[in-house]
């Protein structure tokens, strides 16, 4: 009789085990990029969650910004890696906790390769203009709207891009005189000439949905807090920009404030 319960209680740990080694996490991203190129963009970061933590990792992107929105009310993801205003909706409506935001603040700058008079008014010279940027609800197209609030004497919104390497292509290619980026992509072109330029927006945030367990989310956490210091660092940072900080309180009502 003894043999036989070592068994069972042998059994149970075994596939108790087995199923701790074998859950998936996922995890969501903003869909700044086609989804095959996302998986690409983040597997290094995938990888990485998994060494660490000992889970598989999958890594989902919407197929745009629209449906990355739609997704965002829709569904209830493990952990995300979200827009900040996003992450405010799924904070306020949805209880999730930030975990890591990018460190640095993000303004987004509307720029052109286009002979402009910086010292005119950029509005009438850009009536008619294209001007490319993601779709709504990402911060280039509301910028948009809050920037062009004449519906008569204002540029026209070009959303057709799928990641902002394409809305940096379109113009250069003469599909679009002018566009609305993130500072990041700026930085990688400052011979553009900037128009407009916003208030500074906190960086992307890493969230945990309340339904995951605390050990999981804390694995994670110390695992995403561990990136700086790895070989692999480079690999990471290079490709999705989480060059992260811990999240306090005065940080959290910062990003709801963008929602």
């Amino acid at each position: 009789m003894l043999k036989i319960i070592n068994r069972i209680v042998c059994c149970a740990l075994v596939m108790y085990t087995y199923q701790i080694h074998s859950q998936t996490i996922n995890i969501t991203v903003e869909a700044i990029y086609p989804p095959q190129q996302a998986e690409y963009v983040y597997q290094p970061l995938a990888d990485w969650l998994a060494k660490k933590t000992g889970f598989e990792v999958q890594i989902n992107s919407a197929d745009n910004y629209y449906f990355y929105w739609r997704d965002a009310k829709a569904q209830n993801p493990d952990f995300t890696f979200d827009a900040p205003h996003v992450a405010a909706y799924r904070m306020t409506e949805k209880n999730y906790e930030p975990i890591l935001r990018v460190a640095a603040d993000q303004r987004y700058y509307l720029v052109t390769n286009q002979n402009i008079d910086v010292t005119a008014d950029i509005g009438k010279q850009l009536v008619g203009q294209r001007v490319i940027t993601f779709p709504s609800p990402n911060i280039g197209s509301l910028l948009f709207d809050q920037w062009f609030t004449d519906l008569f004497l204002q540029p026209q919104k070009v959303v057709t891009a799928l990641s902002w390497k394409d809305v940096i292509n379109q113009v250069f290619s003469g599909e679009a005189e002018a566009a609305i980026i993130p500072q990041y992509l700026y930085q990688l072109y400052p011979n553009l000439l900037v128009l407009k330029e916003s208030k500074p927006f906190p960086g992307q945030i890493f969230l945990a949905s309340p339904t995951v367990s605390p050990g999981i989310k804390s694995s994670v956490i110390k695992a995403l807090n561990e990136i700086t210091d790895s070989d692999e660092a480079y690999q990471i940072l290079t490709k999705s920009y989480i060059n992260g900080v811990p999240i306090y309180g005065d940080s959290m009502n910062n990003i709801r404030c963008c929602f």
